[in-house]
């Protein structure tokens, strides 16, 4: 069984894709069923990550590829564990299970002005011609007026940095549907933004995860790895679209013995495997903080900008979906 992308009209005639996770941290995991069928098809594919990682630990205790001070190509870590060093352990995962050596790029967390330097630097060595953001949960749709618009900060950071890109081809994509409990998006403006993208025309479709397709075990066997390094945090957006796949309901856990004191409620569904597929140029347009960013040398920087536009939005107020 195959993943049914709805964009490979528009990936005709591309010859170096690269997947990219919008807001940091295991976005860029989301992406890794894209990157099978993608592979599997013939195309040319290269994986990257808005990253959480400290840079001087993942030099310290791997060799990356140092493309440039904003841009390391993580490396299989050596034998001392790191407390965080997601995209590393993916390559170790590769190498391991795959007998691959796949570099998983990482940017710098940075605010947009240098991201922008790092997507054009590694956009230029890989000779990109598409561009498909992945983002764990929906905030990266949100447009900076909703009473709950999650962590939308570093998504916008990431497309802002995209905006600038001279690439043909620039796509979104959104995993896991009402995982986002913590950040308290409000998911009745997830789904008034997706119908006013679709509108727009900027709304290219869905496509499902389901428990056969061999891409998703991969995606799933590569979380688990990662996951299950010593002391290393988990993903509570995968922890949700895994369980979902699978067929779980309800308030479940994945992982049920991990933070219990400090446990919600939540609500795992069918709709936790569905990506939402979007022209990210058509999103950027949707976006109001986006013309705020450019200028940004720090998500510092970038957090001040969106406080300071904040008071003079017009906030729409949370609702429920009533079904």
């Amino acid at each position: 069984m195959q993943l049914n992308l709805p964009i490979l009209d528009r990936l005709n005639g591309c010859k170096s894709i690269l997947i990219a996770g919008a807001g940091g941290g295991f976005d860029v995991f989301v992406g890794l069923p894209i990157y099978f069928t993608l592979r599997r098809l013939g195309y040319n594919v290269h994986l990257a990550n808005y990253s959480f990682c400290d840079f001087m630990l993942a030099s310290m205790f791997s060799e990356p590829i140092a493309l440039s001070p904003l841009v390391l190509g993580a490396r299989p870590p050596q034998d001392k564990p790191l407390p965080y060093y997601a995209e590393g352990y993916l390559a170790r995962w590769f190498q391991e299970t795959q007998q691959e050596d796949v570099t998983i790029w990482m940017f710098a967390k940075t605010g947009a002005g240098p991201l922008m330097e790092g997507y054009a630097t590694l956009t230029e060595h890989l000779s990109t011609d598409a561009l498909i953001l992945v983002d764990g949960g929906v905030d990266s749709i949100m447009r900076g007026d909703e009473a709950g618009p999650g962590t939308l900060l570093e998504d916008s950071i990431s497309l802002t940095a995209a905006n600038t890109l001279n690439i043909p081809v620039k796509l979104l994509a959104c995993l896991g549907f009402g995982t986002e409990i913590e950040e308290e998006v409000c998911h009745h403006h997830a789904l008034e933004n997706i119908a006013a993208l679709a509108k727009a025309g900027g709304f290219l479709g869905n496509c499902s995860l389901t428990p056969q397709m061999d891409v998703f075990q991969k995606f799933e066997a590569a979380c688990r790895y990662v996951w299950e390094q010593p002391r290393h945090p988990k993903s509570h957006i995968t922890t949700r679209v895994i369980p979902a796949v699978h067929g779980e309901f309800g308030n479940h856990y994945m992982y049920p013995d991990d933070d219990t004191l400090n446990r919600i409620p939540i609500f795992v569904s069918p709709l936790m495997s569905l990506y939402w597929w979007f022209n990210a140029e058509t999103v950027i347009q949707h976006n109001l903080l986006i013309p705020l960013l450019s200028d940004t040398e720090t998500t510092i920087d970038a957090f001040r900008a969106y406080a300071a536009l904040r008071p003079h939005l017009t906030i729409r107020p949370r609702k429920n979906i009533p079904y």
